[in-house]
């Protein structure tokens, strides 16, 4: 499942922000947790590029600033928009980064991930059913066997 969000920014009434996280949560809960789950956008919440406190959600994985910034603005960098996968499926992503030389706008950076994903596989479970093995039957048990089978269909 992929969800594309764009927050209110920060000009917007505490009302309108509040509307739009509670919308998001009710999505994400809708999508089953046996599924994988991928949240995009411009997410609006300024963290900055450095993972203080934000441990296994902001992981650096040895980016430069550059790499982790995708808004620059008055002289400021900061990474307000985020790919964001459920930590079952952090193993699925296997590179993030803002490009530094592609801008979406003048102050926003494209940011890609590279997923490998693999498709889930069911298996049909057919309902096990006992096997007669004739050949294991001595002459007393096939005949017996026979019987009750016959008296069972009816015939």
């Amino acid at each position: 499942m992929v969800i594309c969000a764009y927050a209110p920014h920060t000009g917007l009434g505490d009302e309108e922000k509040s509307r739009f996280w509670e919308s998001l949560d009710e999505i994400v809960r809708s999508c089953p947790v046996d599924h994988s789950l991928l949240i995009g956008g411009d997410l609006n919440g300024h963290i900055g590029t450095i993972s203080d406190g934000y441990t296994g959600a902001h992981g650096g994985f040895g980016k430069t600033e550059a790499q982790l910034a995708t808004f620059h603005s008055g002289g400021h960098s900061t990474q307000i928009d985020y790919l964001l996968l459920r930590k079952g499926d952090l193993r699925a992503c296997k590179d993030c980064r803002a490009l530094t030389t592609w801008t979406c706008s003048t102050q926003h950076r494209l940011l890609v991930m590279d997923l490998v994903l693999q498709r889930r596989v069911t298996r049909r479970v057919r309902p096990a059913q006992p096997r007669i093995l004739w050949k294991n039957l001595n002459e007393g048990q096939a005949e017996t066997f026979k019987a009750s089978f016959l008296e069972r269909v009816g015939a």
